[in-house]
């Protein structure tokens, strides 16, 4: 509840008045100019001066949790922006933290943390990528700390939105070889799943029951346990949806290969036609949400 009142007060710097006040937080949140009253621009102009008021010079613990707090509602906004909005706010946060090296590994904790972590509840990859190119850009890394942030990079960009999907094989119950890419439809889900992760125990009931994904006729959904425990996958007997097809990466080749950036599992991918990803390691509410919505 805490953490959600913290978002809504975030939001509430962008939509303007929902009956909550600004004060009830301590981060001093950017005061927006009444006049500007477009939803868009309101979000540029919290983004691009959203640390103007925050004091880095302060290393007191409760000044760094008013910065934590600060950076969590930064992330959340992020995700609401365009690229370019994104880019700028970025690069406004590294003009004041990039060249203190104690900033910039506090920083570079704060985005291994809220967008790293598989378990985060703010994980964005498209945020993540921001973050990381602007932590880069400082030229006071060492050569280790550089190449670890340049391979979370490397990383974090595949399979971006708006880029082609990278094809894989796979091999379904009787042994058959196929490839992700003879999937003809409109839409197509990829969901990886492993028989052996307590959250696809969880959730993958949720996404199979799903009455959005069920009733989307323009829709192909491939399930795919991406790993090589052939044992494991064969032993599970999953009812799944009559109209999903099934398979296995052969030899775990999408895991071992780093096709699919799989930083926790189920994952699902939403491709278009022309399998451009659509969306990228989403949620359940955002696949269903980008389906309800028929663009």
């Amino acid at each position: 509840m805490k953490y959600l009142k913290r978002i809504l007060v975030a939001v509430f710097c962008v939509l303007g008045p929902m009956g909550i006040s600004a004060q009830d937080v301590s981060f001093p949140f950017p005061e927006v100019p009444a006049m500007m009253t477009d939803t868009q621009a309101r979000l540029k102009f919290v983004l691009e001066n959203f640390w103007s008021r925050y004091d880095f010079n302060d290393a007191s613990s409760l000044n760094e949790q008013v910065g934590e707090q600060g950076f969590s509602e930064f992330i959340n906004l992020m995700s609401y922006a365009d690229a370019p909005t994104q880019k700028l706010a970025v690069s406004e946060l590294m003009k004041r933290i990039g060249k203190d090296m104690g900033l910039l590994k506090r920083f570079d904790g704060l985005t291994d943390h809220y967008l790293g972590n598989p378990n985060s509840p703010l994980r964005n990859d498209v945020t993540y990528e921001h973050m990381l190119k602007g932590l880069l850009t400082s030229t006071l890394w060492d050569e280790a700390t550089r190449s670890r942030l340049s391979y979370r990079l490397k990383m974090v960009q595949r399979n971006q939105p708006g880029t082609k999907a990278a094809d894989f094989e796979y091999v379904d119950r009787v042994g058959r070889r196929h490839r992700m890419y003879d999937l003809q439809s409109e839409l197509t889900l990829l969901v990886f799943s492993d028989p052996e992760c307590e959250h696809c125990h969880e959730l993958m009931p949720k996404i199979m029951g799903s009455k959005v994904i069920a009733g989307d006729r323009r829709l192909k959904v491939l399930s795919i346990y991406p790993d090589e425990n052939v044992k494991a996958w064969m032993q599970l007997r999953p009812t799944l949806p009559h109209n999903w097809s099934e398979g296995r990466s052969p030899n775990g080749k999408l895991m071992h290969d780093l096709t699919y950036y799989l930083a926790a599992m189920p994952s699902m991918y939403l491709l278009d036609k022309d399998k451009r990803v659509i969306l990228k390691d989403a949620t359940l509410e955002q696949v269903e949400k980008r389906l309800e919505n028929k663009d």
